[in-house]
């Protein structure tokens, strides 16, 4: 910054200013702008600090501050009032306050109404009067200095706002040459917005005094302390320029420009230093606010995490810990009926949270199914007085406040039968990192269970419900492992209440073949050789097509009505290919998560290999029964049938899927063979350490897939 000296004399202040400084920008400077704007803050600093002797006593700042705020809403005009909030007077203020401090105000505006009119040295008066106050701490300086200055200025603004409709305000305004109001627009209007530059710039400094000791003391905030003394000083010569500012706007000198002019840009140049500041002071409180916000959320999350994994007397406080509405309100809303509850009915009882994001007008399958096995729960279970079932929608907080969100909400909420959080806002930002990082949560629903003391048992037991309904109840990991041990390998398994004529089939003993697929061609080759051959040796047979895991329900929709405009087999509903694939990947997780997974196991093998080759092509499964005779690839299937004429011989000594099984195993690898894959999605919990290759029997590679499905 290069500055141009013009003259060398200089008045006293607040007389008309000779001297101009030019700035290296072009911009021209009195002596008293040069003194504000590049005045060296390090030395004024040492000079407030040598007046500065606390002696420990306090006064009601923040109390003071909405009464000097009450006093200005009823004065500045309204342009101003729009950046102001009417207050009263707190509840619990000490009147007593202000007849203690009534001496130290009235000083004070002595002081500046003597120096006003004497016209000193700005800097040599907010000297004296900090000095004046040096008992006082550096918030309730600034304070009282307000206080002070807002008393000499109201009386100046009743004479201006009355005096035409009061006659004694006009005899007054008269004497004192108070010129009418229109005609100090210009000069009012940056009066005020000076005024209140020092009003925010008093409730930030007020604001550091009302942090916690903690916080106050971190290295950081130091810096941002050590300013408040300069800040003061600069808040304190903008109380003293506005007190002088008020005296000269008579009717003598208000139509003088110079001596205005003169006024208008120190009034200029101290509000872009109060202004400067200000934003620096209000960001280090905010930085503290965020520290004190962060601190409580880290201490509150801590807390939750004790608390789900510590056993209580009964649930409540874990309930109330998660679920944190307003006592005046009932945070849980009953999708059946649209009222609203309070906690206590989940009292000692099993708790199933399930969490997910919101869903558009066309409920997934997954939440139509879930109904359903509640409903049924709730219906016919004995099991329907000990648990119930909670909806937290994991929604932003900033997207909830839109309208179109709000009916997603509702709409989701009345569309369930079972309870939903009411609000979004009643989950806090801890209990949503809770969620994610214990809980495991990645943007697909899960089914978190809390047993009646409280303590979280299972992290997600969609798995269970899927594979078992409400026979895995109560839905912890020992009962998920007992399940497993009772079961085996069997064909009910698979289709358990997906079906029922399939069900009836397997007590018939039928012979059934399940199939899966993308390929027609295939597919038709496959059901029409299999049924023609099946039909040669007279048993009677069922074959059911089950869909792909790999397509979408619109994908399949073609496949579909050509299976069944062509009558080549029994074909499922959508609702039901969902439930299988959804049931058999389940089982696979399931038998990973409680560590039941063992190279020999037959179940896992088999589920292995049903994945895997629902992910290479076309398969089918063979069965007659209850008991699953053969699981291939359909092309490999399609080679050994259309040589049934070859080893049919075999099927008089022993039963045709035994054969089939002996021809299947007894193929050679093709040198086409596709790769065998399975894949795993980390976000679901534990993945195999290693897997052994159905078809090969070798280990499988492992590696890493990254996918995006564009939101579908």
């Amino acid at each position: 910054m290069v500055v141009f000296e013009l003259s060398t004399s200089v008045d006293r202040w607040p007389d008309p200013v000779q001297k101009f400084i030019i700035m290296s920008d072009g911009r021209r400077l009195d002596p008293v702008q040069k003194l504000i704007i590049m005045s060296d803050d390090s030395v004024i600093t040492k000079q407030i600090q040598d007046t500065h002797t606390p002696d420990g006593r306090e006064i009601d700042c923040d109390s003071l501050l909405l009464i000097i705020e009450e006093i200005l809403y009823r004065t500045v005009p309204l342009g101003i009032q729009a950046a102001m909030q009417e207050n009263s007077i707190p509840a619990g203020f000490k009147e007593g306050l202000l007849e203690a401090l009534s001496y130290v105000v009235n000083r004070i505006s002595s002081e500046m109404t003597y120096k006003c009119l004497t016209s000193g040295d700005a800097h040599q008066m907010v000297i004296s009067l900090l000095q004046l106050l040096s008992s006082y701490p550096w918030e309730a300086k600034l304070v009282l200095l307000l206080v002070a200055f807002v008393l000499m200025y109201s009386e100046f603004w009743i004479l201006i706002k009355f005096q035409a409709s009061s006659k004694l305000a006009s005899k007054i305004a008269i004497l004192k040459q108070v010129p009418e109001v229109e005609k100090l627009k210009k000069q009012l209007d940056g009066l005020n917005n000076l005024i209140m530059l020092m009003l925010d710039l008093a409730k930030c400094i007020v604001g550091f005094k009302m942090l916690p000791a903690p916080i106050v003391d971190l290295p950081e905030l130091s810096g941002a302390l050590d300013t408040i003394p300069t800040a003061i000083y600069w808040t304190a010569r903008g109380i003293v320029f506005c007190a002088v500012y008020t005296t000269q706007l008579t009717a003598a000198n208000y139509e003088d420009p110079m001596k205005l002019g003169t006024l208008e840009k120190e009034l200029s140049a101290l509000a872009d230093k109060i202004r400067s500041s200000n934003e620096n002071l209000q960001k280090q409180l905010t930085d503290c606010y965020q520290i004190i916000e962060e601190k409580k959320e880290k201490d509150d999350y801590e807390s939750l995490v004790r608390l789900t994994e510590s056993a209580h007397i009964d649930n409540l406080e874990v309930l109330r810990a998660l679920i944190s509405g307003n006592n005046d309100e009932p945070p849980l809303i009953a999708g059946s009926t649209n009222r609203t509850t309070n906690l206590d009915l989940l009292r000692r009882k099993y708790v199933l949270f399930l969490i997910s994001g919101l869903f558009d007008a066309s409920p997934p399958t997954d939440l139509y199914v879930l109904a359903q096995i509640y409903n049924e729960a709730k219906t016919y279970s004995g099991i329907r007085n000990d648990f119930e079932l909670v909806w937290i929608p994991m929604v932003d907080s900033l997207q909830i406040q839109t309208e179109a969100t709000k009916r997603q909400l509702q709409f989701c909420q009345e569309y369930v039968p079972w309870y939903s959080v009411r609000q979004p806002s009643f989950i806090s930002k801890p209990v949503k990192r809770l969620i994610k990082e214990k809980f495991h949560y990645r943007n697909r629903q899960i089914l978190v269970v809390m047993d009646p003391l409280g303590r979280v048992v299972n992290l997600n037991a969609l798995h269970m419900m899927w594979i078992w309904g409400t026979v895995g109840f109560p839905f912890e990991k020992t009962k998920e492992l007992l399940l497993w041990q009772e079961e085996t390998w069997r064909l009910e398994l698979l289709v358990n209440g997906i079906d029922v004529s399939l069900l009836y089939w397997i007590r018939s003993e039928r012979y059934i073949i399940l199939y899966g697929g993308f390929d027609l061609q295939a597919i038709s080759d496959f059901t029409v050789t299999a049924r023609r051959i099946i039909h040669q040796l007279d048993i009677p047979l069922e074959m059911v097509y089950v869909g792909t895991s790999t397509k979408s329900p619109q994908e399949l929709g073609p496949l579909i009505n050509n299976i069944r405009n062509q009558r080549l087999s029994n074909c499922w509903e959508e609702e039901m290919m969902w439930f299988f694939w959804t049931r058999v990947e389940s089982m696979l997780l399931s038998k990973i998560q409680v560590e039941a997974k063992d190279e020999q196991d037959p179940v896992m093998q088999e589920l292995e290999k049903l994945l895997m080759y629902d992910r290479m092509g076309t398969w089918a499964l063979f069965s007659k029964g209850s008991e699953v005779m053969l699981t291939g690839r359909v092309p490999a299937l399609i080679h050994l049938l259309q040589k049934f004429d070859e080893w049919k011989g075999n099927v008089g000594h022993s039963d045709f899927l035994i054969e089939l099984k002996e021809q299947y195993n007894r193929l050679p690898a093709a040198d086409d063979h596709p790769c065998c894959q399975l894949e795993f999605d980390h976000t679901t919990g534990k993945t195999p350490v290693s897997m052994i290759c159905p078809e090969c029997h070798r280990s499988m590679e492992e590696l890493a897939v990254f996918t995006c499905c564009h939101d579908h």
